[in-house]
């Protein structure tokens, strides 16, 4: 123990520990990239109220509950390691130093003096407030200021030492801090721009005329034609274009390629550009180049990850649903795990079993298989036509007389029981920790609601001959806490970066194929927010 110094202090929120336990120096094994906010020599500070917090998630079987077991464990067993008494910490002076990277970490407790001392009196219960008051109380400790249950006139004019910071991701909380003069910052790490898994170029008239031939292409003969391209990843996707429409060959359509001869795909093994093989077997209409690639890596049984991105209406959910059930029926899989990710932990408060309980986050993949029924079952398509010809519902007569007869959603519904019976099974994200997914398709909807602990449980539920397909969008991320650079998503693009067994899809908002409406309104969107940051 060491007594307080002159050095910067942060006081850390509990949402900063939950989603960055790497901000406590030595808690992880791999420290993660370059910190927003540099810490570099900086007293971090975790008043009592995250203690408490911490402890009231530990019960959890969430990845919430295991980070606030290990940090509590972390605390007690470095606490316990170094002696110190009870007067240092009301003082701030029970100080941990921790090796080779000059920070130092403390436990603030507040007591009934602090109040006294303060212009501010939050509850016991208000943790957001216990926050702020450790926050004041550090600035008062940081001039020298005694905490006696005494008030200094002087006490507003202390608060305002710049060297004491409120590290928070909670708006509502740096609203309240912002209010009592305290500086306040959001903390995550700086990571590069999120990887594509696509290009979409202009290349000359030889090289696309060569590839289209071919349907091949020698990564020396590429760097010769495209010298001043990034090196290529493996399986990332090149749409060749030419910039006269008048070079194409005479066969060629651009929006009406069946087999899209001009997109190619990096294959690492191969050192080499290859044409699309699997495409033209796909068991739905592919519409454009995104939906193309898309097919070509869900076809592909050699990857065994698939992560698509892209916005509303753009066909993620949709393929990898109508993917699933043409593989479950030619029995290349035992079935499809169906895994949504908006899990706010509301589940077990929902009245019925776990398929009742769950009805609502499946949805998007019961709309799918609606939709995949509409578009390929002969008898649907039939009874569709017999219906725009006669009417799709019963007349209000029959519903005077009671009749009871079948209408066509009837049908359509008895079909989506029947499928999803037969090949989905539904799995919170809270049951996911330790399952093995062998061989079975797992369907990750929403991914970009997933914190990076949560997704790293997830991807490796994988088991022996299974695939999962990860599917979101980051400019949607509705789950508290998490932003464009800190998600699931991201996490797993970050960590299944370069492998030949990964595929990664991003789907434009040109390639929007729902309805006109939600094309404009993705593109509008796409003007307005460009970066993909949204406004929570």
């Amino acid at each position: 123990m060491t007594m307080l110094c002159d050095r910067p202090i942060y006081i850390v929120d509990t949402n900063v520990i939950v989603d960055y336990p790497g901000i406590i120096p030595g808690l992880l094994e791999n420290q993660p990239e370059e910190a927003t906010i540099d810490l570099t020599g900086a007293h971090i500070v975790i008043p009592s109220a995250v203690i408490r917090e911490l402890s009231s998630f530990k019960k959890e079987n969430t990845e919430r509950g295991k980070t606030a077991r290990v940090v509590l464990r972390w605390i007690r067993e470095t606490i316990e390691s170094n002696i110190g008494n009870l007067e240092d910490y009301y003082r701030l002076g029970a100080i941990i130093e921790v090796p080779d990277c000059g920070q130092a970490i403390s436990i603030l407790p507040v007591h009934k003096d602090f109040k006294k001392c303060l212009p501010f009196s939050p509850s016991d219960n208000d943790m957001d407030g216990q926050i702020i008051l450790t926050v004041l109380a550090a600035k008062l400790l940081m001039n020298g200021k005694a905490i006696d249950g005494t008030v200094d006139p002087s006490v507003v004019a202390q608060l305002h030492d710049n060297r004491v910071k409120l590290l928070t991701n909670d708006n509502g909380l740096a609203i309240r801090a912002r209010e009592r003069g305290i500086i306040t910052s959001r903390f995550g790490y700086k990571y590069p721009a999120p990887y594509t898994g696509r290009r979409d170029l202009c290349v000359p008239k030889d090289l696309f005329t060569y590839f289209y031939s071919e349907k091949e292409l020698d990564l020396e003969l590429w760097t010769e034609y495209m010298p001043g391209e990034a090196p290529l990843v493996a399986n990332e996707f090149i749409s060749m274009h030419l910039e006269n429409p008048r070079d194409y060959p005479l066969e060629f359509a651009a929006s009406g390629n069946p087999y899209y001869r001009h997109i190619g795909r990096y294959d690492k093994y191969l050192d080499k550009i290859v044409g699309l093989r699997q495409v033209s077997n796909a068991p739905f209409q592919v519409l454009n180049d995104g939906q193309a690639m898309y097919a070509e890596a869900l076809l592909d049984p050699d990857f065994a990850a698939v992560i698509c991105t892209g916005p509303a209406g753009s066909g993620k959910t949709y393929m990898s649903t109508a993917y699933g059930i043409a593989a479950c029926q030619a029995m290349t899989y035992m079935g499809v795990a169906v895994v949504p990710c908006a899990d706010f932990g509301t589940l077990g408060a929902l009245p019925g079993g776990l398929n009742d309980k769950m009805i609502l986050d499946v949805g998007p993949i019961r709309n799918a298989i609606r939709n995949y029924l509409l578009d390929t079952n002969p008898h649907i398509k039939k009874e569709l036509e017999k219906a725009r010809r006669n009417g799709m519902l019963m007349s209000l007569d029959d519903y005077a007389n009671g009749d009871s007869g079948r209408t066509l959603n009837d049908t359509v519904n008895g079909y989506i029981d029947m499928i999803y019976r037969a090949i989905f099974r539904n799995i919170p994200v809270e049951k996911a920790r330790g399952l093995d997914f062998a061989h079975e398709i797992v369907l990750y909807d929403e991914f970009q609601d997933q914190s990076p602990s949560q997704a790293d449980m997830l991807i490796k539920r994988i088991g022996k001959g299974g695939k999962i397909v990860i599917t979101g969008d980051i400019r949607q991320i509705h789950a508290p806490y998490l932003d464009e650079n800190n998600n699931g998503i991201v996490y797993a693009l970050r960590e299944l970066y370069d492998s030949p067994m990964v595929a990664r899809v991003s789907l434009l908002e040109e390639e929007v194929e729902r309805h006109d409406l939600v094309k404009m309104i993705a593109s509008h969107q796409a003007a307005r927010n460009p970066s993909g940051r949204r406004l929570r």
